[in-house]
């Protein structure tokens, strides 16, 4: 127990003063899960229209078409209006309001049908026509039920939003969230940078790579249960720093993550196991130096996010589609596509499979780092 508790204890001072590790593990995920916060944070309201903002001339033909005002009043008003409306009593002070850019466009009535005046194209504008053309398309039978029913209370605005017979409903308890998969990506890319941790382990027990790494060799203790109290000591500081993360993105800048918590908390456990594993793999596998190593580790990871969905909204899908067997076998993608089950999915079978896969390539990376150190021998030291 003593010998465990000062190879453990060491090694979580080595990791914790290590200073490339403090910035790629500690300082620069909060600083990507920042700005991914001020540069999302719009993306979510997006779907949320505002009404837009029109002008009615008011002369006299405008007047005598009742059933043109009643439409233009119910669409108008209240907190989720699709117009905006201001009238105007003559044409030129529409005009006038249009070359500012006070309104998008302006309605007259000519004719008994109502015309759009506009000074560009846009998307206000076209929802502006859209709201006009599918007047005109129905109020003949607006017309008729108010012929025959003239004291029935017609709903404008309902029949103006061409509510159908179908109800939409979601699939899943949580709402829609345009952004959390970005987040979800940044996770994994922390859970794949645990293999820093496991590549500093291997290299301080090589004694070709570092003078510690040749006393470690050399002293009276078994180099499985060395190597396992080192990884044991790195896989719980990284932990601490996933932790820390999700703390971060979660009540600071309050990112809505479901209400899961303890298995947010199993699936960084099982990305740390994975990124520790896939560090030693890359350690015990390769026989280059230490920061070739580094590069190695960091291109990988940077490659694997991409496929996750991290620089490119909508990659991870694309991935799935067309190359389901890559997207399997890419170990961020497993990660946030667990976060991804646990937010939107009501039943765990999706994430029980991704679960066992990521702890899958965790156990073959540990076998075939065990299988090379075996190998390792020196025949001086």
């Amino acid at each position: 127990m003593d010998m465990f508790w000062n190879i453990y204890s060491k090694r979580l001072l080595s990791s914790i003063r290590n200073k490339d590790q403090l910035i790629w593990i500690w300082a620069f995920p909060l600083i990507m899960a920042t700005l991914f916060y001020f540069c999302l944070s719009s993306v979510s309201q997006s779907d949320n229209l505002e009404s837009v903002p029109v002008g009615v001339v008011t002369d006299t033909a405008y007047e005598e078409d009742q059933m043109f005002n009643q439409v233009l009043e119910q669409v108008g008003s209240g907190e989720d209006a699709i117009l905006k409306v201001t009238e105007y009593a003559q044409r030129d002070k529409a005009d006038s309001a249009l070359e500012k850019g006070d309104i998008d466009g302006y309605i007259l009535i000519r004719e008994n049908i109502p015309q759009l005046v506009v000074k560009h194209d846009g998307i206000n504008q076209t929802i502006l026509k859209s709201f006009l053309d599918r007047y005109v398309q129905t109020e003949g039978n607006i017309r008729s039920i108010m012929e025959k029913n003239p004291d029935y209370a017609l709903d404008f605005e309902e029949i103006m939003g061409g509510d159908t017979l179908t109800e939409e409903i979601s699939l899943s308890s949580q709402p829609y969230s345009p952004v959390v998969n970005f987040y979800y990506a940044l996770i994994a890319m922390v859970c794949m940078y645990g293999g820093m941790q496991g590549l500093t382990s291997i290299t301080y027990l090589q004694g070709n790579l570092s003078a510690l790494g040749a006393r470690r060799m050399m002293a009276p203790l078994g180099r499985i249960r060395v190597i396992f109290y080192d990884l044991l000591a790195s896989a719980t500081v990284h932990i601490m720093s996933l932790l820390f993360l999700l703390f971060y993105i979660t009540v600071i800048l309050r990112v809505d993550f479901g209400d899961r918590l303890p298995l947010l908390v199993l699936t960084c456990l099982a990305g740390t196991i994975l990124g520790v594993a896939f560090g030693t793999a890359i350690s015990c596998l390769t026989k280059l130096g230490e920061n070739m190593k580094v590069g190695i580790l960091v291109s990988i990871t940077m490659f694997c996010c991409f496929g996750a969905g991290m620089m490119v909204s909508g990659m991870k899908y694309i991935v799935d589609q067309h190359m389901p067997i890559i997207s399997w076998l890419n170990p961020a993608a497993r990660i946030s596509d667990a976060f991804y089950c646990l937010y939107y999915f009501d039943d765990y079978q999706r994430y029980c499979q991704n679960i066992a896969v990521i702890l899958a390539m965790a156990a073959g990376m540990f076998l075939l780092s065990a299988f090379s150190l075996r190998r390792q021998n020196y025949e001086s030291i």
